[in-house]
């Protein structure tokens, strides 16, 4: 009687490797787009908070409480789209509500353009995100 394996029970083994690091792979990489789709809407949100208190403390530089979404850079496959009027955000001095807000046109949507998804925020006349669908 002979020991060791067949060369049919080692293509297995081989076959059924290969499928569960294909799988594994697929997993990771889907990951990580989620975690760069959300570190973009997180960004987003900052962007907005921090245009948002440059109205309410004063400051009088040149395009201060303004948001000009299409001027911001999140990444390379992600892209932003809105509802708000010339794609920019004004917020009012001292108050930062956003000037000339119509409900209904309240919505920022971040794109990722690998996979077709995408994160929509609302924002509601005060200039506060208050869902991240």
């Amino acid at each position: 009687m002979r020991r060791g394996f067949t060369l049919i029970e080692m293509i297995v083994v081989v076959a059924i490797g290969a499928v569960v690091i294909t799988v594994t792979t697929v997993n990771l990489l889907g990951g990580s787009r989620r975690v760069v789709k959300g570190a973009g809407v997180e960004q987003l949100v900052a962007e907005i908070r921090g245009e948002q208190m440059r109205a309410m403390t004063g400051d009088t530089t040149a395009g201060a409480g303004v948001l000009d979404l299409g001027g911001l850079d999140l990444d390379n496959n992600l892209t932003i789209s809105t509802t708000f009027s010339g794609a920019q955000i004004a917020f009012a001095p001292i108050s930062g509500e956003i000037v000339g807000y119509i409900a209904g046109q309240d919505t920022v949507t971040v794109v990722d353009s690998t996979d077709g998804t995408t994160k929509t925020l609302h924002i509601n006349k005060y200039g506060v995100v208050i869902q991240v669908d």
